[in-house]
């Protein structure tokens, strides 16, 4: 994936797992700029969405909302 920019992710199994969605989406991002020549400006957006930072915060948004999605559906049912 060339994780050239997103040093420092790198730790046991339970933060690769915690961190996985952020290096998905920035898979994501890697690939869908991969075929742009010259990049200038979109490379440089792309490199900055990549960061060590922002994975964090890709995560912790990815989780975010699945649990609330979860606790959403969990307050919608109906009692029995």
């Amino acid at each position: 994936m060339g994780r050239d920019n997103i040093a420092g992710t790198k730790g046991g199994i339970l933060k690769t797992l915690f961190l996985l969605p952020g290096m998905i989406i920035q898979w994501f991002m890697y690939v869908s700029v991969g075929g742009v020549k010259g990049y200038g400006k979109v490379r440089e957006q792309t490199r900055l969405a990549r960061s060590p930072l922002m994975t964090w915060v890709y995560s912790i948004g990815a989780w975010g909302l699945g649990g609330l999605y979860i606790l959403g559906s969990l307050l919608q049912q109906a009692p029995s």
